[in-house]
């Protein structure tokens, strides 16, 4: 199968997925009732800090920092800071597969928080991934 292919069954099947009603039904049961009652998305962590966030959302997002190959991200709400982490770490994957040092990254990620706890900004400065 070429890329093509691939990209193409890739688009029919998700467009398919979207299409389908009982599906979309029980994805919300799970998202909304099911996996809230268990804190499903208090469960996983990135680069040693908590990330609070579906994992599904987060193979979306490394999907679009592909293609957008973006210079900035700002996440306001940094909670934990896993988030954090991981946009960094796929900043600095995109600097690694364009032949730049990520350490000289012209990219940045910017967290906004109001009330970062002091346990939270000290865990945040001594991660090496963030």
């Amino acid at each position: 199968m070429t890329d093509h292919e691939f990209e193409s069954q890739v688009k029919k099947n998700i467009e398919a997925l979207a299409l389908d009603p009982l599906l979309k039904k029980k994805a919300m049961e799970w998202a909304v009732e099911a996996s809230e009652k268990y804190n499903y998305t208090y469960n996983f962590c990135w680069g040693g800090l908590p990330i609070i966030q579906f994992p599904q959302d987060l193979m979306a997002m490394q999907e679009i920092f592909w293609r957008v190959k973006p210079d900035l991200v700002i996440e306001t709400g940094i909670a934990r800071g896993g988030s954090l982490s991981f946009w960094s770490s796929l900043l600095s994957l995109l600097d690694t597969c364009e032949g730049l040092d990520p350490r000289k990254s012209p990219r940045k990620v910017v967290g906004v928080e109001i009330d970062i706890r002091h346990y939270n900004r000290k865990s945040l400065i001594s991660n090496p991934c963030s």
